[in-house]
């Protein structure tokens, strides 16, 4: 069970509900591994105890066979609970599953939050119209599969999925109609039950219906 985890329970999550950091627990929901939810905001003292370097969320804390494992950056936390606790055994796994997860921080963040040159965020790029490359790209590739990695649901999903519905989430407004694919894909994730538990079920179904909508202008 995700959410507060247990007193056993090694592996810490440091975050809060009304930033970027519930993509992990999404990802953790995903594939039923306990975890110790460490709210910044709200659990006395985890502030002071987050590991990140810059206090910045999310981070991770775990323990492997008695040594310390402490990781910021969501893409980075991401390939450790997919390695370490979701079956990723074997170096191909890994490399069809993790090279998305870095392309949603290196390539596909920076389109979804456009920053100003001073490093405030602005606006989210998806409302280009006609998209850029990559976010072309992924329109075509979304038409032709259900999910991104052997068409099976995947912490691929979770990284390059979470990063697409944050344009909704944080950029109210937002038109992707003329994306129809990647908005059914996005559509598809709102809607598993682990985006529910780890987003909230309001804030999903509003999402999930505003992505219907669109994919359904197609």
């Amino acid at each position: 069970m995700s959410g507060a985890g247990s007193p056993q329970c090694s592996l810490e999550i440091y975050g809060n509900p009304g930033s970027r950091s519930p993509l992990i627990n999404w990802y953790l929901a995903e594939i039923k591994q306990p975890f110790v939810n460490m709210d910044v905001r709200t659990v006395p003292g985890a502030a002071a105890k987050n590991p990140h370097p810059f206090g910045q969320i999310p981070a991770l804390r775990d323990d492997d066979d008695g040594m310390p494992v402490e990781l910021f950056e969501s893409g980075a936390i991401l390939n450790y609970l997919a390695d370490k606790y979701g079956g990723l055994d074997t170096p191909g796994k890994r490399a069809a599953r993790g090279k998305w997860v870095v392309w949603a921080n290196a390539s596909l963040d920076p389109v979804v939050f456009k920053e100003t040159p001073e490093g405030r965020v602005r606006d989210t790029g998806l409302r280009a119209n006609p998209p850029v490359r990559a976010i072309a790209n992924l329109e075509r590739m979304l038409g032709a599969r259900e999910w991104l990695v052997d068409d099976a649901f995947s912490v691929a999903d979770v990284a390059v999925g979470a990063y697409l519905l944050y344009a909704l989430m944080f950029f109210g407004g937002t038109d992707l109609s003329f994306l129809p694919n990647i908005a059914a894909y996005m559509a598809r994730c709102a809607r598993r039950p682990a985006y529910v538990e780890a987003f909230g079920q309001g804030p999903a179904d509003a999402l999930a219906t505003a992505c219907e909508g669109f994919a359904r202008k197609k």
